[in-house]
């Protein structure tokens, strides 16, 4: 019922009262972080991609509505951090980059991706979408990150999702883990070790299930 108002507002264009439907849940106790995620803003993101990339909507609106989720994830960002400051403690914790390569537009999953990851006790940076080669590098030597995890929607950005791997392997070294995701890989996972990523996540539970044991992660693959 949550996720069918939600989904009403979004499509009638209605900003106010889509962010105050998910909003007040969260406030009232109806769901999580967690559950908000992933039964409502998830979900919701995921159809507008696909109607997008059926053409069956027109950008403007994909952008608004991509809008009115973003919203709700910058306010939800004071609760994440809360919540992983009390995990911060636990072993395994690692330091991330999470991104999206260049001409990588759809960042929305990578952010929710990278709350997944603060929400269990790593520390986090996010770079965003289009993030230029040059730029990511630069993050690399500055940041020097254990793991990077990198967002790919569109399947004609896995070369230059490769070619990126390929550069962080460079400045990094062969040990740096590559965690991937996005729609790009969803029906065929084999991509993910053809371009050299070590892991494929695709939501909040197998954040949890890396996050507990980084060696014995099995990624289906």
């Amino acid at each position: 019922m949550l996720y069918e108002k939600f989904v009403e507002c979004l499509e009638n264009d209605d900003k106010p009262n889509a962010v105050r439907v998910a909003l007040d849940a969260l406030e009232t106790g109806k769901v999580g972080i967690v559950e908000l995620y992933t039964e409502l803003l998830i979900p919701a993101q995921n159809k507008m991609e696909l109607e997008e990339r059926r053409e069956s909507v027109a950008i403007w609106k994909e952008h608004f509505r991509t809008s009115v989720v973003r919203t709700v994830i910058e306010y939800c960002y004071p609760r994440v951090v809360n919540e992983g400051m009390r995990n911060s403690f636990k072993s395994g914790r690692k330091k991330i980059v999470v991104f999206c390569p260049s001409e990588e537009y759809h960042d929305i999953g990578a952010r929710m991706i990278a709350d997944f990851f603060i929400l269990c006790g790593h520390q986090v940076y996010f770079l965003g979408g289009n993030t230029p080669p040059e730029a990511l590098l630069q993050a690399m030597v500055r940041l020097r990150p254990e793991v990077i995890a990198m967002g790919v929607s569109n399947y004609f950005n896995l070369v230059a999702a490769k070619r990126t791997i390929e550069d962080v392997r460079k400045i990094m070294g062969s040990e740096t883990t590559i965690i991937l995701g996005g729609a790009a890989f969803k029906d065929n996972l084999t991509v993910v070790k053809e371009i050299g990523g070590n892991y494929y996540v695709d939501g909040y539970d197998a954040v949890v299930r890396i996050s507990e044991g980084w060696e014995n992660y099995e990624t289906g693959i």
